[in-house]
């Protein structure tokens, strides 16, 4: 089984928090092609995108889907209620659990039609409201991938738009009174000039991981995950989290708002036509990585 293919060797060392785990397999991690969680503040309500067909192959559309977890188990998945018509992906709860960002290709009022960062609100009756499109200058004519939000309520994503250093580069743009300021580049310490694609940040704001593609130390070429620590304003050189890379695809990074576990979505080789959904203890990484981490560089 596929499934099984990619566990990244989860039988293995139970007692090192470092091994990842797949997670719920069968039901949240299944033969489709799953992608890009996000939990709610308590840990009881889950979204991801999820598509059928093979990683990699086809141009089917992807989904977002929503479960939620009662006496300790979690739900069947629901097609969320304002996806399922066009190619909808990367979910984001902000903090508060009353915005979902997520990434679209479906029309806008304005004629674009590339991948952007759209939201929607959760209404007094705990439904969501009607999706709209992030106006400009957070979204452009080129692709945006992965919102994310601080606890500030700052927006992080990335974008294929030019002037960054490379062919995918990560933003930032801060909340302000009537939605966001302009987006700023995280720079060299964060940003290449190969590609730096989905992403997840803290609460705090000062701990980033992301994928990032053809960097010479990468296990695999299509992507793996980095980690960089904020550190008296600058970020600092990005590290490979060398424990969560396998040679096929690495990315969609969530850190829970408490900071214990880290998901990410995973295949286990090139040749691996799924993805599936893995979490691992994340402090114990935090910890060791922070170590190694210094303050050169932008």
């Amino acid at each position: 089984m596929l499934i099984l293919q990619s566990a990244l060797l989860l039988a293995q060392a139970p007692q090192d928090a470092t091994v990842p785990v797949l997670f719920e397999p069968g039901l949240i991690s299944t033969a489709q092609v799953e992608t890009s969680s996000t939990f709610s503040r308590d840990g009881k309500e889950l979204y991801f995108a999820r598509r059928p067909g093979k990683w990699g192959q086809g141009k089917s559309s992807s989904s977002i889907y929503r479960s939620v977890k009662r006496h300790g188990s979690w739900s069947p998945p629901e097609l969320a209620s304002f996806s399922g018509t066009y190619n909808d992906g990367a979910p984001h709860l902000s903090q508060d659990g009353n915005q979902l960002y997520f990434i679209s290709s479906r029309p806008s009022d304005t004629g674009e039609t590339s991948a952007d960062i759209w939201i929607t609100q959760r209404e007094a009756d705990g439904n969501w409201g009607t999706p709209r499109r992030l106006p400009s200058p957070i979204n452009s004519p080129f692709t945006e991938y992965s919102p994310r939000t601080d606890a500030q309520g700052n927006l992080y994503f990335a974008s294929t738009r030019p002037g960054g250093y490379g062919q995918g580069d990560l933003y930032m743009a801060k909340r302000v009174t009537e939605g966001f300021g302009i987006p700023i580049n995280l720079g060299t310490a964060i940003n290449s000039d190969l590609g730096e694609w989905n992403l997840g940040i803290n609460g705090s704001g000062d701990i980033l991981v992301f994928e990032a593609s053809q960097r010479a130390e990468n296990l695999s070429s299509y992507g793996d995950l980095y980690i960089s620590f904020k550190v008296a304003g600058q970020w600092t050189p990005a590290l490979n989290l060398k424990e969560l890379n396998t040679t096929g695809s690495n990315l969609y990074p969530y850190m829970t708002p408490d900071g214990d576990r880290l998901y990410f979505t995973s295949s286990a080789t090139l040749e691996s036509t799924d993805t599936n959904i893995f979490s691992v203890a994340f402090k114990p990484l935090v910890s060791q990585y922070r170590k190694r981490a210094t303050s050169k560089g932008q």
